[in-house]
């Protein structure tokens, strides 16, 4: 079952830019820091995934007018 709130705070973390949360002075390890660049890209390509879709469903559409 999702958590309503716990899907809006993730949704509203992923749209932000991606920035590393840390410290010259307390670095978490390079396999923690590639986890979250990957959690990013993969959430903004999905984002453009639906994007295309919609694209191509509109000129699919239009297509099929011709």
């Amino acid at each position: 079952m999702v958590d309503p709130a716990r899907r809006a705070r993730l949704l509203r973390d992923l749209e932000q830019d991606f920035l590393p949360d840390y410290d010259a002075q307390n670095m978490p390890s390079g396999d923690k820091r590639a986890a979250y660049a990957l959690e990013h890209i993969a959430f903004r390509v999905g984002r453009i995934e639906q994007a295309l879709t919609k694209i191509a469903a509109s000129l699919e559409s239009v297509l099929s007018k011709m």
